[in-house]
């Protein structure tokens, strides 16, 4: 069985491509990628390809794809200074599409940090429409109820105590503070 590659032209058989350990490591990470990004793996890899027409090397794809990988996993998405946005699979799905559909006048690409502002330049902008959607609800007079706004956040939220309850919470677990009946002797 031949395969060709998508990116490159290259043809080889299915065992050439596995018998290559980085090539392997390069598909289990590809495939390890949610399922939006994985799809536009292989065609982002094809803006690293050297202009000298040789193909990129498996080192080098692998080492990409680490990178990508660790960007796409991170919780948060930031850019040039600008405040970290909620990392978005969608955002780096687009962002991966968009790169693709209108590359950089200066290819190669060496990294990825065209690919970091345009999924930045997408976070951001879900961002705003969430926070617009929440403001006029807010502005309407609907109230999110905890449940809501948990989800909203991640779920990672616990339920406010009010003033009194932490007081109470403090009085029992400090221990009560007892002067000391006699001066200690630091000489």
């Amino acid at each position: 069985m031949k395969l060709t590659c998508p990116s490159c032209g290259a043809v080889h058989s299915a065992e050439a491509w596995s018998n290559d350990a980085n090539a392997r490591q390069c598909m289990l990470i590809v495939a390890e990628l949610p399922t939006e990004v994985s799809r536009r793996a292989i065609p982002y890899l094809a803006l690293f390809r050297p202009t000298s027409g040789r193909g990129l090397s498996w080192t080098k794809a692998l080492k990409l794809l680490k990178e990508l990988k660790d960007l796409v996993a991170d919780a948060s998405i930031q850019w040039d200074r600008s405040p970290a946005r909620a990392n978005q699979i969608m955002a780096w799905a687009d962002a991966m599409e968009r790169v693709i559909q209108r590359p950089p006048r200066d290819l190669p690409l060496t990294k990825h940090n065209y690919l970091r502002k345009v999924a930045y330049q997408l976070a951001d902008e879900i961002d705003q429409g969430d926070e617009r959607n929440f403001n006029r609800r807010e502005r309407a007079g609907a109230v999110l109820p905890a449940e809501d706004f948990s989800e909203r956040s991640g779920g990672d939220l616990e339920p406010v105590l009010s003033v009194e309850d932490m007081q109470k919470i403090r009085k029992k677990n400090l221990p009560s503070y007892k002067k000391p009946s006699h001066r200690p002797n630091f000489t």
